[in-house]
């Protein structure tokens, strides 16, 4: 009778001690893991009482992978002996490749690199004889190249020709002609030869297109030289 008296006591005294334990814990300050690696962070919690647990990892761009990036409790918070950090960890962003967006519409191309999991970080608009308004000329990273996932490209978007005024040339030198259409930002076409007894030899009858018309910039005028 005694014996299970004293296994009694002796049994409610473990009892008693291991709920007095789990509810009287020393409190301890969480100190601060964010920058550490995992195993660093590991260690130092433990030392402290405290457990790591690594609840999310997140693509970063900017932080080496392993590196915690964020904790909650927060530092300086109260937790008891054995409570979980939970913490935040990086990781290294995913490459992709970059699709090819020449020829495309702005928003097509927009679109497209979305998929692609990229970004534009910089529109250029600027003027182009042939490409047409709104449509992409050049990227700044080359199809087919793998960067990491979120990256941001710069695209040149054409707004058209640049038109200038056909200066007329009729009745001037084809000398004096390809001047006055380089001076005006235009080329000289097709040169053809007609015959007109009015004129001098070598002048230019013809003009196409014809005077004071506007024409993109860098564009040709065709003419028609009276033969000698």
């Amino acid at each position: 009778m005694v014996s299970m008296v004293v296994s009694a006591l002796v049994a409610l005294g473990v009892s008693y001690a291991s709920i007095r334990g789990d509810l009287f814990r020393r409190s301890i300050d969480v100190p601060t893991v964010v920058g550490s690696t995992v195993d660093t962070a590991r260690t130092a919690l433990d030392l402290s009482g405290l457990l790591l647990n690594v609840a999310e990892d997140r693509e970063d761009a900017t932080a080496p992978p392993g590196q915690i990036l964020a904790q909650r409790p927060l530092p300086g918070s109260k937790l008891r002996g054995g409570d979980s950090v939970n913490v935040v960890v990086a990781r290294a962003p995913s490459l992709v490749k970059v699709p090819g967006v020449v020829g495309q519409l702005l928003s097509e191309a927009r679109a497209r690199l979305e998929k692609a999991h990229l970004t534009v970080n910089n529109v250029v608009e600027e003027p182009h004889p042939t490409v047409g308004v709104g449509l992409v000329i050049s990227q700044s990273m080359t199809e087919g190249s793998e960067v990491r996932s979120g990256t941001g490209l710069e695209l040149k978007v054409s707004k058209g020709a640049e038109t200038v005024n056909v200066p007329a040339v009729v009745g001037k030198g084809l000398s004096k002609a390809k001047e006055l259409l380089t001076q005006a930002g235009l080329t000289l076409g097709q040169v053809r030869y007609g015959s007109n007894d009015d004129r001098s030899p070598g002048v230019v009858l013809e003009q196409k297109p014809a005077a004071n018309q506007a024409l993109g910039k860098g564009m040709a005028v065709d003419l028609v030289v009276n033969s000698d």
